[in-house]
């Protein structure tokens, strides 16, 4: 499952939009102003930490659906 998501850059403020899959991929994202040369990535460590964060919250989501429905 990917999750679109935005962070305010820290530099500029401007938004850097990334998805979450392609994050753990290790792909990079760049702010969005054309000013600032600002980008995100996972380290190798953090993408492992990121990664089962996710599972859990999928495993999560699909009980809580499970259980409504």
């Amino acid at each position: 499952m990917s999750i679109k998501s935005k962070l305010d850059c820290p530099e500029c403020g401007a938004p850097i939009y990334f998805e979450s899959n392609l994050l753990l991929t290790g792909q990079s994202f760049s702010c969005s102003n054309s000013l600032c040369d600002v980008s995100i990535a996972l380290t190798a460590t953090d993408k492992e930490v990121v990664s089962d964060a996710f599972n859990k919250f999928e495993q999560i989501r699909n009980t809580a659906s499970s259980q409504a429905g």
